[in-house]
């Protein structure tokens, strides 16, 4: 059995782009094997396609994955290794596995019987020698290509375990010649699932948000998306969904990870980050949403209006839309939206002017929840209004709105003039409605 110190894993992105939804998941799985394993992580940048790769991208790689706190052991760049390509390219032409044509060099595959590749993930998967042509591992231009670079390193650095996306698994063969013909072990290999969009088709540029970075502006935490992500193809035995990142080593196991397709759910990913934030002390949460509050005000009415929020936002962007009417009166709502679906006009108005009267006559030492929750029951009882016929047209009357937190909780954020002032504007959006 190998040695568990011996246990070496790779993230390898191309710095083509900013990181991958997916490239996120992937360094996630190898984070977590690693650690597990009291093994290494290397980053390895593969900037050969030097035309496209940029510093920017590679820069956006590796903020982003300390953001998420995925921080490796070992770091290497392919365009800084050019001379040890270039040492087995020598060994392989000495050996006749490579040959030359139209400048470009290419590897010599076997013309019958097969290649197996022994999938930590999917099994035994067989390749016959007619699935495969001779290839390239240095273009016409000199530049050395993917498939050999990718085997050299991996052998250079004693990769033990690579882990990486199922659209991989058609290169393995190809990568085991190489690993043969350079004579080094092979390493062994896990295949993980695609990303699919809910329609079941892979997830791409075209059809989804995948670069990791709108998550991250989007305000979701880091351990929400670490959860999401580990879900992405990989469930916990005991079904558990919420865990700490050390909590996630402990559980993780490549043997649970599944064949199929990992279906992409952002009603999924805002469940488990809006868990995340029900739960965060409320300074660590302010201190995060502030920075997504686009109105002026002072600190302590902020603060009031955040935290009304905290069991209810699913990720800090959603905040400026939900939280407007705290800084702005919604007076430009429909008049009919303030009756109740159950009431008519002039039991709207009757309820709302009962109201208005109790809560302008409320002594601000009472401008509680509590004593607004109870002085408006009380109100209701003495008076035989129905509860729609007050707490509808209040909620909609201080935020415009069908959908808000209670009345009470508006009440008291709002404070005694802004609620006193909002209930008089609707009263007199209700008075022509009557009349029609």
């Amino acid at each position: 059995m190998e040695n568990k110190q011996d246990i070496r894993v790779r993230f390898a992105p191309s710095p083509t782009g900013p990181l991958h939804i997916g490239g996120a998941r992937t360094a996630l799985f190898n984070y977590l094997f690693a650690r597990k394993n009291n093994g290494k992580l290397v980053l390895r940048i593969e900037d050969t396609d030097q035309d496209r790769s940029e510093e920017m991208f590679e820069q956006d790689i590796e903020d982003n994955l300390k953001w998420l706190g995925l921080n490796w052991d070992e770091k290497y760049r392919q365009s800084d290794r050019k001379d040890i390509y270039q040492k087995h390219l020598d060994t392989l032409i000495e050996k006749d596995l490579v040959y030359q044509k139209d400048g470009a060099y290419y590897f010599k595959t076997p013309t019958e019987g097969e290649v197996v590749v022994n999938d930590l993930i999917r099994g035994k998967v067989s390749f016959g020698a007619d699935s495969f042509d001779d290839f390239v591992v240095v273009k016409s231009d000199g530049n050395f290509v993917f498939h050999f670079v990718n085997v050299i390193d991996d052998m250079e650095m004693k990769i033990s375990h690579i882990i990486r996306g199922e659209d991989h698994l058609s290169n393995t063969p190809k990568h085991i010649l190489l690993f043969e013909a350079l004579e080094a072990p092979v390493p062994q290999y896990a295949h993980i699932p695609l990303i699919l969009n809910e329609d079941r088709s892979k997830i791409s540029k075209r059809t989804g948000d995948v670069h990791f970075a709108q998550y991250r502006e989007k305000g979701y935490l880091p351990i929400g998306l670490i959860n999401f992500l580990a879900q992405l193809g990989w469930s916990d035995s005991k079904g558990r969904e919420f865990f700490l990142l050390e909590e996630l080593i402990n559980v993780f196991d490549l043997s649970r990870v599944q064949k199929a397709g990992a279906v992409f759910d952002i009603k999924y990913l805002n469940h488990m980050n809006h868990h995340y934030l029900n739960n965060m002390d409320f300074d660590e949460y302010y201190k995060l949403a502030k920075d997504f509050n686009p109105f002026e005000g002072e600190e302590d009415y902020h603060k009031k209006v955040l935290k009304l929020w905290q069991e209810r936002v699913q990720y800090f962007a959603e905040i400026p839309e939900l939280i407007d009417y705290f800084y702005q009166d919604p007076a430009d709502y429909e008049s009919k939206l303030l009756v109740f679906k159950k009431s008519s006009p002039d039991q709207t108005q009757k309820g709302l002017e009962t109201a208005f009267n109790v809560l302008s006559s409320l002594d601000e030492s009472s401008w509680s929840q509590t004593g607004l929750q109870q002085i408006l029951d009380d109100t209701i009882a003495a008076e035989g209004c129905g509860a729609g016929d007050v707490f509808w047209p209040i909620r909609v009357a201080l935020s415009g709105q069908q959908g808000s937190p209670s009345p009470v909780e508006l009440l008291e954020v709002l404070g005694k003039d802004e609620s006193i002032k909002r209930i008089a504007t609707a009263l007199k959006k209700l008075t022509p409605l009557e009349l029609n």
